[in-house]
Parts: structure tokens; sequence; C-alpha cells
């Protein structure tokens, strides 16, 4: 963007793409970072919010907040359910006994990464959004990352109906099946152009409950304390949508859409590539939300001043890299300085033809 908040962003990012960083700048951007502070999520309710964090560990617990408050505003009936846990039976051994209810809640607190982002729960409702874990039907857009929205519940046969009471319907079964459709950019026209919702929506799908793979988890053991247990995690494969990684924005742009970042320190330290991607996918400086404040004591500034600015730092090999592309791009320039002059004359005389009309 060329307003002068898109060139401060830009001027900003390429700190972190091989720019020279200087102390005052990076104090700059952490100031002005600070200013897009949000309230309060529920605030922004109205406008879709997404997050973007550079750790998966809160995100389940963001996402599940942020489906919440969509439901809310929908006044859409939520429902939920945990997810199941079996034994693997290793080969050549017999079937191992079914877990317990205190090995099974052992099990639900396991990060979701050490089942291949499974989630322990899912909560639903009539036009939640998810990504999709697995590649199951490329045809019909039942691709891994996919973004789909629910559109239908099919429940398990001994399911109790819901009574209506509560804030929402805790299931006792998994369901046996998931309705969703793509939310936008697939249109499988050969496959299921004969549904009656394909004109307008395009088609819908179903996704069912599948085995994720196995972790070792500790539990409880009477006789030895804790015993490892080799477990699946079964769950319908529909991942977080309203909480995302940095990693997973790579090479979108967030336009007008309403994304909140943190851009906060993590225990590990900032990653440059990390704050390069997020703040290059905003427009504008105008456009960033934060999720939480970099600092709130001048102390505090100053120490992520300097955190900001250790992760400028560039691999070895990626600044010689950098430094032997700008050499040959001025060595371009050399070679063909009438085709470039040429070059600009041309958007000079289309930037004059499109103002003027």
């Amino acid at each position: 963007d060329n307003s002068p908040s898109g060139q401060q962003l830009t001027q900003f990012a390429t700190m972190f793409g091989g720019g020279e960083p200087t102390e005052a700048r990076m104090a700059a951007l952490i100031d002005a970072l600070n200013q897009r502070v949000i309230t309060d999520l529920s605030d922004l309710t109205d406008l879709e919010p997404r997050v973007v964090l550079q750790r998966n560990e809160p995100r389940h617990v963001l996402n599940t907040r942020l489906l919440m408050l969509q439901a809310r505003r929908k006044g859409a009936r939520l429902v939920s359910w945990n997810a199941d846990h079996v034994p693997v039976r290793q080969h050549g051994t017999a079937q191992q006994p079914l877990l317990s209810h205190i090995e099974k809640a052992v099990a639900m607190r396991v990060k979701d990464a050490a089942f291949d982002h499974t989630t322990a729960d899912t909560w639903y409702y009539e036009g939640a959004r998810y990504t999709l874990l697995d590649t199951v039907a490329a045809d019909a857009g039942a691709c891994h990352n996919n973004e789909v929205e629910a559109c239908g519940l099919l429940t398990d046969s001994r399911e109790p109906p819901d009574d209506g009471h509560g804030p929402y319907w805790r299931l006792h079964y998994l369901p046996a099946a998931v309705m969703v459709r793509p939310i936008k950019g697939h249109a499988p026209n050969t496959v299921l152009a004969d549904l009656a919702d394909f004109a307008s929506k395009g088609g819908a799908f179903t996704v069912v409950p599948r085995p994720s793979p196995a972790a070792n988890i500790t539990v409880p053991a009477v006789d030895t304390g804790t015993a490892t247990k080799n477990v699946r995690r079964i769950n319908v494969p529909l991942g977080d949508y309203y909480a995302v990684t940095d990693y997973f924005v790579q090479g979108r742009s967030f336009k007008e859409e309403c994304w909140v970042a943190d851009l906060s320190v993590p225990p590990g330290g900032l990653k440059r590539a990390t704050v390069y991607v997020l703040l290059t996918r905003y427009k504008t400086l105008n456009h960033i939300r934060l999720l939480r404040p970099l600092s709130t004591t001048p102390d505090e500034r100053k120490r992520v001043v300097q955190q900001f600015l250790a992760a400028t730092k560039l691999d070895p090999d990626l600044a010689a890299e950098l430094r032997l592309l700008d050499r040959r791009a001025t060595a371009t320039r050399n070679r063909y300085v009438p085709e470039y002059e040429h070059a600009r004359h041309l958007e000079e005389r289309w930037t004059t033809a499109a103002t003027t009309t």
C-alpha cells in the first residue's frame, strides 16, 4: 500500500528482511504496535476476527473462545464433544484393555501436537468454520488445511436427544459425521454439480471420526506409580480455524480482513522470519491489531526493543545470498539502462492516463 501508513509498515518490516535496523527505528516500531492493541476480542465479534499466534499451545483454547463468540452473535446452539482415546495393539501382542476413565482424562490433557493436531474436544454450531486436518477427497475440496464451514451434524444412533437445557449440548458419543462445505476458492463442478446447494455455496461432503497417529503418554499405575501407554486419539479431523500460527498464513494477504496478531516475545525468543511474515501480511500499519501489549513499563520496553533487534540478525548464508542478489540486481540495471528508462516512461504514462480518467 502506497499510503503513509503502508510505507511506514514497509520500512519497519524491512528491518527483518535484510534492511539496516537501528535502535531508534525499532523503538518506534514497538511504540507504534503498542498503539494497535485491542481492548477485548468480543468487541470485534461482528468483524469475525481471526488470531495468528507464534506457538501452537494456546491455539485451541483461543479458537474455542472465538467460535463461541460467533455462535452467540448468530444465535446458534453450541454442541460439544470429547475425543476418544484407545490403546494401540502392538504387533504380536494381545489386545490391550480399554483405557480407564483416569487414563482417558490424562490423555485429554496431552498436547494436540502429539496427535498430529487432532483436538481433545470439538465445539460446533451450524455455520462454524474449521480447517481440515486430512486430505480425504481432493476432488470434493477435502484437502489438508482447506477452510470449511459446518452445515450439518449426524449424531451417533445411541445419542440421547438434546433437551435444550444449559448453554450447550454436550454429546455422550462421538458424532457419526459432520457435514461441511468449502468456504471459498473451490468449485467441484465435475463431482458435486448435481447437489441442490451447489449453485449457491458449492457441494458439501462428510467428515467422519478417525484415529490419529499414535503417541506415548504417561498414566498412573498401581504398582509402579506411572506407566507408559501407546494410544491414539479418535476425533473428527476438523482443526482450529479462528486461531492459527504464522506458518499457516505464509503467502496470505490479510487485506481488509480482521486479523489479530500476537507479537509478544515467546519463551523461546522471537524468530526473524515470524516477525517478517506477520508484519508483511497486513496492508498498512493502521490495519494491524495486536492481541496484547509488547511492553507496559519503561524497563520492559527497553528489553523488548533489544529482543526485537536481536531477531533482525540474518543467518550468515542468507546474508551472503542477499548481498549477491543486490550486486546482480545492480549489474542488471547498469546493463539495461535504456530498457529501464523506457519502462519508467511507460509507467508514468499509464499512471497519468489512469489519473485523468
